[in-house]
Parts: C-alpha cells; sequence; structure tokens
C-alpha cells in the first residue's frame, strides 16, 4: 500500500497545528510538560515528513477532493436536482454566505494552506537535513500551497493571502484572482517545478511531480487567457511521454484502478477505515492502526433506493449529450456514456443488477422525471448498494492526460487558429472512447454535427464547417462536457468562457419546449408514452426555470465569501 494510501496519524500534532496561548496560572491552564510545541517540534527529518503529510492530508477534505464538490458542481448545466434536495439552492444560485458548504470550502483549503505555510516557515531551520532534501520537501508544499489557492481564488473569485504561518494580524483584504496568481500560485508553481521529480517510486504515488506542477500551471495561463503560454506548458506535459491515455475509459473511476497510466494528480481514499465523520480529514481509528479517509462522492452520487443521497442527477441535457456520444456502425452507448450516467436504458449490470430488472423491483427508480442518475465515482461496478456510512475508496483525479489534451487542443486554437492541432488532440480523445472523430465527420459528411442540439426537440442536427469558431462550439459544448462530466471542471469553463446567460438561456427555452411537448402528449394520450432517448416518466424535472434569467456574473459566477470569515476580518 501506498504511503499516501496509509496517512500517518500524529495525534500529538494537534497541539502544534492548532495551538492556542492561555496566560492563566491556574492548575487547569498549566502547560504540560510533555506537549509538542513549536520549538519542540521541528527538530528532526521525521518532523518534517510528518507535517508534510498532514498537508497531504487536507486534500482528503470533502469540499476539496469529495462529496460535498457536488455544492460546486450543481450550478452548472450538467446537474440537475429536485427542489427538496439540499443542493436545490445552488442549482438555483441562491447560495447564502453562512451556508455549511460555503464555509467548509474557504475553511478546508485554508487549513491545508496553514499546514503548508507551516512547512515552509520551519523546514528551512531543521539543521539535521541536506538542502537538497530541504528543497524536495519545500517544493512539495509550495506546489500544494497552490494547488489550495487555485482552488479558493477560482471558487470565491479571489482570496485573502497569507504566506506565513507566523503571521499574528489577520486582517488583511480579500485579494483578486489576478492578485493571488500573481503572488502566490505562480511563484509557487514555477518553484515547485524547478525541483520537483518526474516520477515518484510505487510507495510514494500521489505526491507531487513536475506533470502535476507543470499541469496547473498550464491551466492557470489557460484561466488568464494567456493562450500561448498555456499551450507551451501542455505541451511539455504532453512531450514528456509521462502518461499515456488508458484504453479503458471506466477505469479512471474504479477503486480497484489507481494512478493509471492518464493519472497526473490523483487523492487516494480507503473507504474500509473511514468512520464517515462528517468533515474529517484523517480520522483516529485507534491503536496503531493508520488512517485514511472515505469519500463522500459516491453516495452523493447514488440514487434513493440504492443507498444513496441522489444530490445532483444528470440534466436532460446532459443525458441527451452523452446519447449523442456515437459508435461508429453500432446503436450501443459509448464507453462514455457506460461509464458515466445510468439510463433507463442502462447497458450491463447496474449494482449487479440489470436497468430492467431494478425498475421492476423499484418502480419510482427512473420515475418522476427522473431519466438518469450519475454513475461516475460512484460504486455501480461492485457493490448492490452504496454504503449507507459513506464509505468508498475510489480515488478522485485532479488532473488527467485527456484534459490536457482538451486544454491544450483549446490553447492552440485560440492562440493561433491551429485548427489541425486542435482536431487532432480532440480526436485522441475521441478514439480512446470508441466514437466518431471530428476528422472522421469532416471526411463523410464534409462538417461536423452539432451534437449538443437536441435531436429529440429540434430533429436531425445541423452540419456546420469545420471553423475556428465552430470547433471552439465543439469543444466548449460536446467534448469537455462530455468527457468531463461530472469531475467539478464545467462551471469554472463556463465562468471563464463568459456564456454562462447565453447557455442557460438556451436551455431553458429547450426544457419550455419539452414541457410543452409532454403535456401534448397527456392531452392526447390516457398513458404519456415512455419514449426514446431519454425515457422521461411521470413529469418534466425543470432545471432551468429560474437560474437563467437572474444569473448575474457579479454575483453568481463565484462562492460568496464567507460570513463567519467576514466578520472575524476587519480588513474585508
Amino acid at each position: 500500500m501506498n504511503a499516501l494510501k496509509k496517512i500517518l496519524i500524529v495525534k500529538l500534532l494537534a497541539g502544534l497545528f492548532f495551538m492556542t496561548s492561555c496566560n492563566h496560572d491556574d492548575f487547569l491552564t498549566r502547560k504540560n510538560p510533555n506537549a509538542i510545541t513549536e520549538p519542540t517540534f521541528w527538530k528532526t527529518e521525521a518532523d518534517a515528513e510528518a507535517a508534510l503529510t498532514t498537508v497531504y492530508a487536507a486534500l482528503q477534505f470533502q469540499s476539496v477532493s469529495g462529496g460535498h464538490l457536488t455544492y460546486e458542481m450543481i450550478r452548472s448545466d450538467l446537474g440537475g436536482t429536485n427542489d427538496w434536495v439540499r443542493h436545490f439552492p445552488y442549482t438555483e444560485l441562491v447560495i447564502p454566505d453562512n451556508s455549511r458548504p460555503v464555509f467548509n470550502k474557504w475553511a478546508e483549503c485554508y487549513n491545508g494552506i496553514f499546514r503548508a505555510n507551516q512547512v515552509i516557515d520551519n523546514v528551512p531551520t531543521i539543521e539535521e537535513i541536506s538542502e537538497e532534501r530541504k528543497e524536495e520537501i519545500l517544493s512539495q508544499a509550495r506546489f500544494l500551497r497552490a494547488f489550495f489557492y487555485f482552488e479558493v481564488a477560482h471558487t470565491f473569485g479571489g482570496g485573502v493571502i497569507k504566506t506565513s504561518s507566523k503571521i499574528t494580524d489577520h486582517n488583511i483584504p480579500f485579494s483578486t484572482i489576478v492578485e493571488v496568481t500573481g503572488q502566490v500560485i505562480i511563484p509557487d508553481l514555477e518553484y515547485a517545478i524547478e525541483r520537483l521529480p518526474l516520477t515518484r517510486p510505487e510507495s510514494d504515488l500521489g505526491r507531487a511531480t513536475w506533470g502535476m506542477a507543470t499541469t496547473l500551471l498550464g491551466k492557470v495561463y489557460l484561466y488568464n487567457k494567456e493562450w500561448s503560454n498555456a499551450a507551451v506548458e501542455f505541451k511539455k506535459v504532453i512531450d514528456s511521454g509521462l502518461y499515456q491515455l488508458s484504453s479503458n475509459y471506466a477505469e479512471n473511476f474504479r477503486h480497484d484502478v489507481i494512478y493509471n497510466s492518464e493519472s497526473i494528480m490523483e487523492v487516494p481514499f480507503d473507504g474500509s477505515i473511514n468512520s464517515g465523520a462528517q468533515d474529517a480529514s484523517i480520522v483516529d481509528d485507534g491503536g496503531n492502526v493508520s488512517g485514511g479517509e472515505s469519500t463522500k462522492l459516491a453516495r452523493w452520487y447514488g440514487p434513493y433506493s440504492l443507498g444513496g443521497w441522489q444530490g445532483m442527477m444528470p440534466t436532460y441535457w446532459a443525458h441527451e449529450l452523452l446519447v449523442a456520444d456515437s459508435v461508429a456502425g453500432s446503436n450501443a452507448h459509448s464507453s462514455r456514456y457506460n461509464a458515466t450516467l445510468a439510463g433507463r436504458d442502462a447497458e450491463g449490470l447496474y449494482y449487479n443488477k440489470t436497468a430492467a430488472d431494478l425498475k421492476a423491483e423499484v418502480g419510482r427508480r427512473w420515475g418522476n422525471g427522473e431519466s438518469s442518475y450519475v454513475k461516475k465515482y460512484a460504486n455501480w461496478y461492485h457493490m448492490d448498494t452504496e454504503n449507507i456510512e459513506n464509505r468508498s475508496s475510489i480515488n478522485y483525479k485532479h488532473m488527467r492526460l485527456s484534459d490536457v489534451y482538451l486544454m491544450y487542443a483549446e490553447a492552440v486554437l485560440e492562440a493561433s487558429s491551429d485548427l489541425n492541432t486542435a482536431i487532432e488532440y480532440i480526436d485522441k480523445v475521441r478514439s480512446r472512447a470508441g466514437v466518431v472523430t471530428i476528422q472522421d465527420y469532416i471526411n463523410n459528411d464534409g462538417g461536423i454535427p452539432q451534437l449538443h442540439i437536441s435531436q429529440d426537440l429540434y430533429g436531425e442536427r445541423p452540419i456546420v464547417p469545420a471553423s475556428v469558431e465552430n470547433i471552439r462550439t465543439h469543444l466548449r459544448m460536446v467534448e469537455r462536457p462530455t468527457e468531463l462530466a461530472f469531475e467539478n471542471t464545467r462551471w469554472r469553463d463556463l465562468v471563464r468562457w463568459g456564456v454562462i446567460k447565453d447557455v442557460f438561456t438556451s436551455h431553458h427555452n429547450d426544457e419550455v419546449l419539452r414541457i410543452e411537448n409532454f403535456e401534448k402528449l397527456q392531452d392526447e394520450n390516457e398513458v404519456v408514452p415512455i419514449l426514446p432517448p431519454l425515457y422521461i416518466e411521470g413529469r418534466i424535472r425543470p432545471d432551468f426555470v429560474n437560474n437563467w434569467s437572474f444569473y448575474s456574473p457579479d454575483q453568481h459566477d463565484y462562492f460568496p465569501i464567507p460570513a463567519a470569515e467576514v466578520q472575524a476580518n476587519e480588513a474585508i
């Protein structure tokens, strides 16, 4: 079992990482002479390693790599929900600044930042560690700090810059994305890229590498619309030869295939150990058992009747988009469809039963407007139901090669209108999925079909020329949402492209038409027929009834700064 999979439990560090001081001299507040304090802790390489481990452990927080990411994902056009589910205000873009998910995301990222700052501040003072070893430890800590700050900046639209654990005045102004990126993220990544190794031994898989830092730097440039710089960084990762697309798309989201050839940054989980504590990062399992954290993501995705909470379901648009992921010469669903969602016509077994048997067993499955459920990161492929104690061992991938290919395609398209290269890298991703490539569409049809337009509602999809504008639309509205569905990229993509209003308005218009068609069927038939490709039963779930009309980029692109931070920080 690799080192990160067996994250150390260092209970004695609690006093170090969350120290408080007291001036009272009564019996109850006397200092423990055996307690570890800052002056006594930072002495050995083992101390440095233990502290660095706590920074990695912060990656396992549920708002960083687990189930609470669904509160961010639900805002996009991929995620729908019912109005009685706690996620509903988020899909409606009504997000209070005192809500728990908002506070948790901020607090958990800053917990990771604080731990990284402690390593960065104190490791240079440890005399027994060689300078080379110090740099290796610091390069990991600085990559992780950059990662946490990227999460803060692109969740909240900026952040409070804290680059030392020793500051005493916490009244620090809120900085913009540009300021956080320039002052912290890029310098940290440049430091890390110069010093991190290309690969890790099996025992250290999951620790920071050159590929992680270079990919994140490319992503920073992409988000800044520095297209040429982004393309350069992504091409370095591609040309390194360190990563290859996995031949099996689905294995990216299973517990029994970890750190595969496509994985660049992956956070480990161990569902056999976690107590299921609501917000624990590391849990104490007693005795000498090493701790590990489970992810809740599987249970948030799973259907109610199969042990899940069904917090987020695919929208009808997302469902039909994946239906359009066409396999040449076949009516079968693509590998991306089968690994991403389960419709009523699901192929193969779903929680160890056929879809037909599951529907016959419990009629409300795929009912009440629920056309499909999320499979990705759920345990549908090996369990009968989701674990009610929130235990799942599926590692979370923050970076994988197919995303790099698509970001590179976007960067070269925007930087130089290089259609051939953009199509080449899009087609690498499509070929792995076994679906018709862009080049095949061009060769056979003289152009590309607009697969994001509903065939169910509007008939045959238009064929358009493979122009820069149309390939851009394909990347935005077909390839990225199909390949990366439910991986927490979609909302940020829509924000950086500035297209949310237009996209949501289009989806709303489709929703209105779908409701009208459904009601017309009700008028004409005593029993409404269950029609392909979505097989909607009972009602049309309204996922775009309000959010399209009152969306405002200034109000809704980012989470609000948590009320607790505003109250505690007088400089905001």
